[in-house]
């Protein structure tokens, strides 16, 4: 149970900083290019924090490289998939402008 919150919480945390960063740069980037700095990101906090989601499961993989590597690719998209659950029930957790859509 522990290893399930530790991992909800680093996809909340992700997802929070690139919103933050999305924000904060100068520069609007497209969709494709935020979600693989993003990527980018999480697979660098995974292997700063020495943390698998795959060993916290007990499944470890083939190789060493890979465990930081897919789980900064699960952290992203278990952050998008809290996003888009919230935004389903009308609850949002971007930072900075409103970005509802109201009329």
């Amino acid at each position: 149970m522990y290893a399930f919150v530790v991992f909800v919480g680093l996809a909340l945390a992700l997802a929070v900083v690139g919103g933050v960063l999305d924000e904060v740069l100068p520069v609007k980037a497209p969709k494709a290019l935020t979600t693989t700095v993003t990527v980018g990101v999480a697979i660098l906090v995974a292997w700063a924090l020495d943390y698998s989601v795959f060993r916290a499961f007990g499944q470890p993989l083939r190789a060493d490289w890979m465990n930081p590597v897919a789980t900064g690719v699960v952290l992203v998209g278990m952050g998008e998939a809290i996003r888009a659950l919230l935004a389903n029930l009308g609850l949002n957790i971007s930072i900075g402008a409103n970005r509802s859509k109201t009329a």
